[in-house]
């Protein structure tokens, strides 16, 4: 169900390629078992050149991850791609004040794996994860820009 004055379109489907506005579809299958997720610029400095939604994997034994299915400004679905592979249990995450996303592993050797929705610097673990643990979400209060304090 969809609050009134709210409407809804079917973007992506467990285990089927994603559609493309430009009439192709990714080679990758959407991903299993979603959790945790976010929408995040493309370019913080431009909206007008999109966005894109990321979403963690809850897959067990190294079958985790995050994802990002990537819009234009006018929500047409213009790519799909793993962001962050090989990782467990991808429950929860958050948002970073500087556009980037936390991955949390739910499972007793997890970490908490910083992400770039541009997909330009490599997936890094956080100094949040330590020796590793069963981590659920993060969020960061940046009200003190030079001191950011995570949760």
């Amino acid at each position: 169900m969809v609050s009134k004055g709210l409407s809804a379109r079917l973007i992506a489907r467990t285990g089927q390629s994603v559609q493309y506005a430009d009439g192709t579809s990714s080679t990758l299958k959407f991903h299993s078992k979603s959790d945790a997720a976010g929408i995040l610029p493309i370019n913080p400095n431009n909206i007008e050149e999109g966005y894109v939604y990321v979403a963690n994997s809850e897959e067990p034994d190294g079958k985790g991850g995050v994802y990002g299915i990537y819009f234009d400004k006018d929500g047409s679905v213009l790519e799909y791609k793993a962001l962050l592979t090989r990782t467990t249990d991808n429950c929860g995450g958050g948002i970073t004040p500087w556009n980037s996303w936390v991955s949390c592993e739910e499972y007793s050797k997890g970490q908490c794996w910083q992400v770039d929705p541009k997909d330009e610097i490599e997936p890094q673990i956080t100094k949040l994860g330590g020796s590793g643990g069963r981590y659920e979400s993060v969020a960061v209060d940046d009200r003190i820009p030079e001191r950011p304090v995570r949760t």
